[in-house]
């Protein structure tokens, strides 16, 4: 598979159906936790995100310094 399956793919995915099934999960509580663990996930990688953003604009301004102080 080249891409993970979607929420919604998740929830209608016929296997994961019979887990759920097998481990006693109601759907409507597999929904939940498959919604809550989406959110997290997404929150994670905005974070992630500009850590790497700070994380370059300092990069940047340090190479602008290192270049300033070359041409004097």
């Amino acid at each position: 598979m080249e891409r993970d399956l979607t929420v919604s793919e998740v929830l209608v995915d016929p296997l994961i159906a019979q887990l759920r099934q097998a481990d006693l999960i109601g759907h409507a509580a597999f929904a939940q936790l498959m919604e809550s663990a989406a959110r997290v996930h997404a929150r994670r990688a905005l974070d992630h995100l500009g850590e790497e953003r700070a994380s370059a604009f300092y990069c940047a301004i340090e190479a602008a310094k290192r270049t300033e102080n070359c041409v004097r």
